[in-house]
């Protein structure tokens, strides 16, 4: 009947100024949604573990089992795959995306069938960067189709004493690695060296650090064919808020069992408000059952890779914004004056910032990272810089040009073999042969 049809209101866009991972967010709630896009959770067990799939039109399309506790690793398992289930609204949705991106709120605008196949509640759409990986250092089709322990899926990882939030980065894959096709790869790889605002790729915020990949699968090989991330608009749930523990009526304040809401928070992104919202319109229970159990499918079973051969993990995140939280405004972009300050720093730290920025902002931005690459390799003397240095080389040694060699023969000519990186430098000229 049409007063059941699914309502998707686009309320207003999100300040996103303080997350270098989303260059834009918009909110939206349903209502009367068909909530065929869903989670589906079993009971818990004695290792206080429970599993739980993703599903689509009743089909997992992907499974874990997670602990109780939100700080500890997930295990994750492939899914159905995404291909063998019929669902017209998001084919209407892949044909909408793959124009030009024009900015969130029209996007939001064109998807609004498929949002509607949600559960009601109220859910950001994000423009997000996503590296093509699993977090751990793999491509993001090199996941077993068995469970496996992830440290991106977890909401907090900790390093040392220091823990990080969970925010959208890796991507889960959805469908068969086997229908990955290379023209089709070569393709977007080519639309995104020439064109400033590709198509994006749609994705799911499942569970920690990590977006289950629902429309992209090509558009994320080519991106990682590149050394670059991939755009994704993705979805993301509602995970915590901030609300008025008490009310006045008739001048006694009590507690309500559904208080108004004040802040609205979707994994680093916050919406302050301004419509009455309230707890349960918000946070539902889970769809709790006692018959998921995992399943194997043979999605990745195709062996494919695309891009380096070491993608940045957690650890690296972690390492990076430990940095960030000491050396304000590093990302999104590099500030000179920082660089060269840390660079001099002859420290433990500074050289484990170093090298795990140059990991990362290679995937974000190429020409920041070759300055940062050339400016440690220029300054490649001392004990402590070693590290650095190996993983500046390394990026230069991708970046072939007459600048890159000229520092490399410098870099060459001032050294000797006793240097540890001393063959690396000498390997960019074996590799052209």
């Amino acid at each position: 009947m049409f007063w059941n049809k699914p309502e998707v209101k686009i309320i207003k866009e999100i300040d996103t100024t303080e997350q270098w991972w989303c260059s834009s967010a918009v909110l939206f709630s349903v209502k009367n949604g068909k909530n065929t896009i869903c989670d589906r959770f079993g009971e818990m067990d004695n290792d206080y573990e429970y599993y739980a799939q993703l599903q689509l039109n009743g089909k997992p399309l992907a499974q874990g089992k997670y602990p109780e506790y939100p700080t500890g690793a997930a295990m994750l398992a492939t899914g159905y795959g995404i291909e063998n289930i019929d669902c017209p609204e998001l084919e209407a949705a892949r044909t909408s995306i793959n124009s030009e991106f024009v900015n969130i709120m029209d996007s939001a605008e064109k998807i609004k069938p498929f949002l509607g196949l949600l559960r009601d509640g109220y859910y950001a759409l994000a423009d997000t960067l996503c590296f093509p990986s699993d977090g751990e250092g793999h491509f993001f089709y090199e996941v077993p189709n068995e469970l496996k322990y992830y440290n991106a899926a977890c909401y907090g990882y900790y390093r040392d004493f220091n823990c990080i939030h969970h925010f959208p980065l890796f991507l889960y894959p959805t469908q068969s690695s086997s229908l990955i096709n290379k023209e089709r790869v070569d393709y977007y790889a080519d639309m995104m060296k020439s064109e400033k605002e590709p198509p994006r790729a749609l994705a799911y915020h499942m569970y920690g650090f990590m977006n289950l990949l629902l429309d992209g699968h090509h558009k994320a090989c080519a991106a990682a064919s590149l050394g670059k991330c991939v755009r994704c608009l993705t979805i993301i749930p509602c995970d915590a808020s901030n609300y008025v523990e008490a009310t006045v009526i008739r001048g006694v304040s009590y507690k309500i069992c559904n208080p108004q809401i004040k802040t609205l928070m979707f994994a680093g992104l916050k919406f302050d408000a301004e419509e009455e919202i309230h707890y349960l319109d918000v946070h539902k229970e889970p769809w709790a059952t006692s018959n998921i159990s995992f399943q194997r499918y043979p999605l990745t079973d195709t062996a494919i890779h695309y891009g380096p051969a070491k993608f940045p993990t957690v650890r690296d995140l972690a390492i990076l914004l430990e940095a960030e939280n000491e050396v304000k405004g590093l990302l999104p972009e590099f500030d000179p004056d920082v660089l060269s300050r840390l660079n001099y720093e002859d420290t433990d730290a500074a050289d484990s910032y170093l090298e795990a920025i140059m990991h990362f902002i290679s995937f974000i931005d190429q020409d920041s990272a070759y300055r940062l690459a050339s400016s440690i390799v220029r300054k490649g003397d001392g004990y402590m810089r070693h590290k650095r240095v190996r993983a500046a080389l390394l990026h230069l040694l991708n970046c072939r040009s007459d600048e890159t060699e000229q520092l490399l023969v410098d870099f060459y000519l001032d050294h000797d073999e006793r240097d540890e990186n001393w063959e690396l430098a000498n390997s960019y000229w074996k590799d052209s042969k």
